[in-house]
């Protein structure tokens, strides 16, 4: 009895042993990819291809297999980034990069200080009234959007294009927010013509009379990046394969200022893909099929480093059994969603299945198709595809409060067991 006893502790340590193992290793991860070494791993100093470089050298760790020359699949696209020190100061109060305001990755540099017309409930109540501002001149003032109190949907639609499309010919377009300032990075396909800001409402009001704006761009018209791709060969269906991917790149950083760190989004998808790298290259897991992993640059400018893989394979998309994209899965508290689990039932069913017998998380739900991760370009291409992300906790999103430690990781290890699990009904 005795011995049976010291069997079972040492079993359940054993367990725990190895679920803490999982778990430091994703902090690891995590801790790494957010570092201010990596500036948000976006495009100010060159962000984006040092956790690149950071990936590969995970990869050859675990001595994965590589197709073509390497692991790097090379490809380039046109970017705008905010360098430098900003500065946006409303009357005497210099406000907090990051914190009160953040500019827009597409936004030209500018300096100076600029009278502000306010677009709100007061002078805009519906798209004629718009029209009637267009006569005026805003070459040197700063529009200030208020969607506060606005009914009419149309002019809501309105009230966001202007951050985008300065139809008004103003210096720079700010938008007032409710919650916390976020960004974002959008395809630039020229030089950015002016400035465009969120702002956060307790910053400014309507006896503020003028901003002064102080802040340089910098446009890539070709920036050289790399989609990192390493894979497990099968033991016995080496041709075919299962494909777990997760994008790399963020926000990076709004000059010197302001850093995006994306610990859910997306350092999160990138440790359980090298989770799950580091277990398949075991010889006690290598599985009968091949198994690739694609770490995709791009995917906050328009998924444009999965596109490219598409459009460029390593091997034939036709001999891909299933595409899994990990894309914020940093929490858990309210389970999973999988994005294309209503579009592939039974394998959704799997999914539902293996949990219920497990209790791994609380609930699967699922959704149909939605171009809002990389998943999405295999989908186009005719690959079974699923985009897994957790539910519940934190909501930390675009903005600088998206930090390593303060990620959960609530069911991380249960999620890297349900997706182990589902692969070996493959």
């Amino acid at each position: 009895m005795k011995n049976k006893l010291i069997v079972f502790v040492f079993a359940l340590l054993w367990g725990v042993c190895l679920r803490s193992q999982n778990i430091h290793y994703a902090r690891t991860i995590i801790d790494s990819l957010t570092s201010s070494k990596m500036h948000g791993r976006g495009y100010v100093d060159d962000g984006v291809n040092i956790a690149a470089k950071f990936i590969q050298n995970e990869f050859i760790k675990d001595n994965l297999s590589f197709f073509d020359s390497g692991y790097y699949q090379n490809l380039s696209y046109p970017i705008n980034s905010i360098t430098g020190k900003t500065l946006i100061k409303v009357g005497n109060k210099t406000l907090k990069p990051g914190r009160d305001y953040v500019i827009g990755s597409f936004s030209k540099g500018t300096k100076g200080a600029y009278k502000i017309v306010w677009f709100d409930k007061q002078n805009a109540t519906n798209q004629e009234q718009l029209i009637t501002l267009k006569k005026e001149d805003f070459s040197k003032k700063i529009i200030i959007v208020d969607k506060k109190g606005i009914e009419d949907k149309k002019l809501k639609e309105l009230f966001d294009a202007i951050k985008y499309v300065n139809v008004f010919g103003a210096k720079a377009v700010a938008i007032i927010v409710e919650a916390k300032p976020s960004g974002s990075v959008l395809p630039a396909d020229e030089a950015p013509s002016f400035a465009s800001f969120d702002l956060a409402r307790n910053c400014i009001n309507k006896k503020s009379k003028k901003i002064k704006l102080e802040f340089k761009n910098q446009f890539f018209s070709d920036f050289k990046t790399k989609n990192v791709i390493g894979y497990v060969k099968g033991k016995s269906k080496s041709d075919s394969f299962v494909v777990f991917s997760a994008h790399y790149d963020h926000l990076g950083q709004m000059g010197d200022d302001a850093i995006f760190p994306g610990a859910n989004d997306n350092a999160s998808g990138i440790s359980m893909m090298l989770d799950l790298a580091n277990y398949y290259s075991k010889p006690e897991n290598q599985p009968e099929f091949s198994i690739a992993f694609m770490a995709f640059t791009g995917e906050e400018v328009g998924l444009l480093g999965s596109k490219y893989y598409v459009e460029h394979p390593l091997f034939p998309l036709k001999n891909i059994i299933v595409e899994i994209t990990l894309d914020m899965v940093g929490t858990g508290d309210d389970g999973i969603m999988i994005v294309n689990g209503a579009v592939y039932e039974n394998d959704f069913k799997k999914f539902e299945k293996i949990n219920n017998e497990n209790n791994y998380l609380l609930k699967v739900s699922k959704r149909g198709a939605a171009a809002n991760s990389d998943h999405h370009s295999f989908y186009e291409k005719g690959v079974k595809s699923f985009f897994i992300y957790t539910l519940g906790g934190i909501s930390e999103y675009h903005n600088v409060y998206d930090k390593a430690e303060t990620l959960p990781l609530t069911k991380y290890e249960n999620l890297f067991r349900l997706i182990t699990d589902y692969v070996k009904t493959k």
